[in-house]
Parts: C-alpha cells; structure tokens; sequence
C-alpha cells in the first residue's frame, strides 16, 4: 500500500460497498485495501485485475488500513463498528447509524473509549442547496417556519425484497421504507427543523409481503408550533424524486432531490439556480449513480482522522434520525 495514501477496509460487499468503492476510486489519496465478507464475493466496481485482500472478519486482513466502512445491513452495523475499534481503528458508517438505542448507544461508548473516530454517511447534508437551506433557517431569512411537509414516496418491487432475506425485516432491516428509503431525508429534516416535541404516525402495510410498513405517514408538532408531515413508502408507483416543502411567514420553498425548485419568498431573491432534479427518482433501483456526496464525506472523515476533530456527522449526530424514526414506530396508530 502506498504509505500516502489513507487505506480503507470495507466491511459488507453489497450494491452499497460498490458506491463507496466508486467514491474512494476517485479521491487521489485514499484506496480500498481490504474487503470483509461472508460470501467472499468483490463489488463488481473493482476491476477484475484488482489484488484487494478479502477475509471474513477485520482481524483477518493483513494489509495495513486506516479505517473501516460499514456497508453490512442496519441491524448488525454494531458488530463491525464495535470490532473496528476494538482494533484501534477509525470507522463511517453507511445509514443509518443502527436500528436500536442500545445498539448505537454501544457504538458510540465503544469508539469513545478506543479513542477513535466514528462517522456516519448522511452524505445529503453536504448537497449544496442543502447547505444553503440550512444557513438561511439558522439566519431566519424566511422568517416563522409554521409548517413543513417532506414526501419520500419511492416503488420497490417484490423481487427487491425476495432478492436479500433481511429486507424488510424487524430485526435486522429496522423497519420499512422510514428505516431504510426515508432515513437520509428524517436526518436532513432533524437537522433543518430540529426534534419534533410528539408524533403521531399512521403505518400500514398494502403491497409488498413484508413484516413492516411500506407505507406510513407521521405528524409531528415541535416546541415553537411547527407542524411538519412526513410520509415514506415503498408502494407508490412509479416512484417519486423526494420533496420537501417549507412553508413559512415570508413564503414558501420547494426542494426537489436537494434542490431548490420552486422559490417563492417576499422580498429576496432566490439564492440558488433553479434546476431540473437529477438522481434518484424514486423508481425501483436502489443503486447510487452520482458518488460526489460520498466523496465528500470520505474526504471529511479522512480530515477528521488527520486532524483529530469530529467527523461533519457523528454517532451522537447520526442517531438523531434512528431516534425520530424509532418514535414513529411506536407511535403508530395505524
């Protein structure tokens, strides 16, 4: 391994370890140097000729590595996380951080005590009108924010869930499409708005065979009186771009995929150039085509470990959305 550049091992060989290997690829001084899998399979985005190490736990790689990305499924993210400090070393974790309390709590303690870094892929934060929302509500330039409705209506087909056992399970998936589809933008809306004071949520089950929802709406109500809708599923045909609609006492904003699409604001120009959404439309993939979020929030976790400070998002940061998500599920009324 070339001692300049920052050596990753990826734990977990499914579609997801395929866009973090993309993302490493593309970011001059970092390399994928190890793979750890229970199937002994390679993401099909290292070439054929590529000589990465492979084994089936992390102790077992041989090559020297900095860090570790966990790409297994949410409900044993703790065991790579807390194997991976034991170890001494830095982990990023794909979403969400984990499925229970005592999971990432677990996490978080055992990455304390080795003294190593702990970071979490909610990788929309860094989208660039994203970043500019976020400044605009710490600024109150819309002024009161009274009510905001965010819709993650996605379309999985059965053989999404028929294609890997854990899908759609309690125990290891988490949930259903809040869990997994919604978990990006409940972390995204938490770090906007804030922690809702109470939710209510309705959840049901209407096309898939699964033991959780794959479709559900939430109502929160937070402490300064916003009222915000949340609905996330995995029944809607075709499948939808994600959106988000802020409605405040100076007007309204629209997002659209991160972007801002509509902007309709008393008094102040929009800050950003309306665009046509790109990415994920919702639809039946689950594959990630567009790495460039991910590759920024490599490069940050790499800063963080180099210069010793938190990670943009952290265990304590990431769990945020499990938290707000776990409270849907047992507020349902459905």
């Amino acid at each position: 391994m070339d001692e300049q550049k920052f050596g990753f091992i990826i734990v977990g060989t499914g579609n997801i370890a395929n866009t973090y290997v993309t993302a490493i690829n593309n970011i001059p001084l970092a390399e994928v140097v190890g793979l750890v899998s229970r199937s002994g399979r390679k993401p099909s985005a290292l070439s054929a000729s590529s000589n990465v190490e492979t084994g089936d736990q992390i102790k077992t790689i041989r090559a020297g590595f900095d860090a570790v990305i966990i790409c297994t499924p949410n409900g044993i993210h703790h065991s790579g996380v807390i194997e991976a400090a034991k170890l001494g070393k830095h982990v990023l974790v794909e979403k969400p951080l984990e499925i229970s309390i005592t999971a990432m709590e677990e996490m978080i303690s055992a990455c304390r005590s080795a003294s190593v870094k702990l970071g979490v892929s909610y990788q929309r934060r860094v989208s660039g009108d994203n970043l500019m929302m976020k400044k605009l509500l710490m600024s109150r330039a819309l002024g009161k924010v009274y009510a905001v409705d965010l819709a993650v209506k996605n379309f999985r087909d059965d053989a999404y869930y028929q294609n890997s056992a854990y899908r759609g399970t309690r125990d290891i998936d988490g949930g259903g499409p809040f869990m997994q589809q919604a978990s990006h933008y409940i972390d995204l809306y938490a770090w906007f708005f804030g922690r809702p004071q109470k939710i209510e949520s309705y959840l049901r089950t209407f096309t898939h065979q699964i033991e959780v929802e794959d479709h559900g709406i939430a109502v929160c109500r937070h402490a300064d009186g916003m009222l915000g809708t949340i609905i996330a599923s995995t029944a809607v045909r075709p499948g939808f771009p994600a959106k988000l609609e802020i409605h405040s006492e100076k007007g309204t904003v629209i997002m659209e995929n991160d972007l801002i699409t509509t902007w309709s604001v008393e008094g102040m120009e929009n800050p950003a150039r309306i665009r046509t959404p790109q990415g994920h439309t919702g639809a039946a993939t689950a594959a990630v085509s567009d790495t460039t979020n991910h590759e920024l929030i490599i490069k940050d976790f790499i800063s963080a470990v180099k210069g010793d400070r938190e990670p943009l998002i952290n265990g304590e940061e990431g769990r945020i959305a499990t938290e707000i998500i776990l409270e849907i599920y047992r507020n349902n009324r459905g």
